[in-house]
């Protein structure tokens, strides 16, 4: 190697070591009076005391994931479920997926104690060998005697209860033949009818589901005007029955069925962008499904919602600038941040996170997706740099930590991009980390 290069490769090695050096340090004794450090495989009962003071008399827990293919969070998830409702009485969990399919799921599962329609109403992610802990635990409650509940929160389908065997259309050919028959030979009815056949139809021909079965389904401007009058009169006369729960249900996913339609999958391919209004929209029906469930039809249940973390943020205004996966965090419409106001005194939010390992859905001979090594200024850093397997740290006293003010880099959307900010207390409550991710597995 030549001299003067020599000599800039060591000054540039020089001035990195010394930054990291100037970067605070988090403190061990912020450490030690705000985190619980555990260093097992998975949080005992006694790890867990500390939520009854964390979350005090809040109702509403929203427990994150960082992707929706993280095994170990799940294992540990589980584990906090546990406490919240053995221990502090919350007896409803919310899951990212569909109204319609929790729906059925729950009635079939408050009448056998089955965990497996519940588990068939979710997403693929979420029917794997690390929350087998799960299913297993709301059997035992339920035969024990204690009640709880589950309905879903997002605008679109997640499994076989909204896609196979036109179940939707049936299920509201059979609901008003029970509860207002005349309505069958309703013109607005038939026409209502008519376009979710046409849209269960392209179910059956594709074969695709979720997010690429609605990709399939086009409407013209005019067409998305009619039905949209069609989808209110529908929410109308649900209301006169008194079945608010099904009219928002119904709304939810008519409004999803509208904003899918105006995606084109060859703009998808081209340009990822187009993709950021839908994206948007989802949130905003989310947060309004949230908002019902919360306010109209669990008031007075104490509920934990599951999913992406990325969902339950607020004032994501204070993240610092940064895509994921195409999506500028510090932009995006939020459901947390939308439904944060009404429920601000309500809410504890905890988000998950990691150091290494590996992260993905383990099937077909797959492989899972190494985790990028975090930043020096990174949460996550600091913990392993302690020798730290596994943590719940809360941030709502880190206001005045140096390390946190500064600006610290978090984990808390995927495992490669480095999200900054100075006021994480701002965005949720507490962070979850374990060392070493692992993926799913069927």
């Amino acid at each position: 190697m030549k001299k003067g290069i020599l000599i800039s490769v060591l000054l540039a090695l020089s001035t990195t070591q010394f930054l990291v050096a100037q970067s605070p340090q988090l403190s061990n004794e912020w450490l030690s009076n705000h985190a619980q450090v555990i260093n097992t495989e998975l949080p005992s009962n006694k790890d867990m005391q500390l939520l009854k003071k964390e979350v005090g008399n809040k109702r509403i827990v929203f427990l994150g994931e960082a992707t929706h293919e993280d095994g170990a969070t799940f294992k540990v998830r589980t584990k906090i479920v546990e406490f919240l409702t053995e221990e502090m009485d919350f007896d409803v969990v919310l899951f990212e997926a569909g109204m319609f399919d929790l729906l059925q799921a729950n009635k079939e599962f408050q009448k056998t104690g089955k965990s497996e329609s519940i588990k068939k109403a979710l997403w693929g992610f979420w029917k794997t060998q690390q929350l087998q802990s799960f299913y297993s635990f709301i059997e035992q409650r339920k035969a024990a005697g204690n009640n709880i509940e589950f309905a879903g929160f997002d605008c679109k389908f997640s499994s076989s209860y909204g896609f196979d065997n036109n179940n939707y259309s049936r299920f509201w050919e059979t609901f008003f033949q029970e509860k207002n028959s005349a309505i069958l030979k309703n013109e607005n009815f038939t026409n209502y009818m008519a376009v979710w056949k046409d849209i269960e139809s392209g179910y059956q021909q594709t074969g695709m589901k979720g997010g690429l079965a609605k990709l399939r389904y086009k409407m013209s401007n005019k067409e998305k005007h009619s039905f949209r009058n069609l989808s209110i009169w529908m929410a109308d006369e649900l209301r006169k029955l008194g079945e608010n729960k099904l009219a928002q249900l119904l709304r939810s996913n008519d409004e999803g069925i509208i904003a899918y339609s105006k995606t084109r999958l060859w703009k998808l391919i081209l340009n990822k962008k187009s993709f950021l209004p839908i994206n948007n929209r989802r949130d905003e029906l989310m947060a309004d499904n949230l908002r019902h469930l919360l306010s109209e039809v669990y008031p007075n249940k104490k509920v934990i919602v599951i999913g992406a973390t990325y969902h339950f943020i607020r004032n994501n205004q204070s993240i610092d600038p940064i895509k994921i996966k195409f999506i500028p965090v510090h932009e995006a419409v939020i459901a947390g941040n939308l439904i944060y106001k009404q429920f601000a005194n309500e809410i504890y939010t905890i988000g998950f996170t990691s150091y290494d390992g590996e992260y993905g859905l383990l099937r077909e001979g797959k492989r899972g997706v190494a985790v990028i090594k975090p930043k020096a200024n990174s949460l996550e850093q600091q913990l392993v740099n302690r020798g730290v397997k596994q943590a719940f740290v809360s941030l709502r006293q880190s206001a005045n930590e140096p390390f946190f003010s500064n600006g610290t880099s978090l984990r808390l959307f995927d495992h490669s991009s480095h999200v900054t900010s100075k006021n994480w207390y701002k965005v949720l409550d507490a962070v979850y980390f374990i060392k070493t991710m692992e993926p799913v597995r069927d």
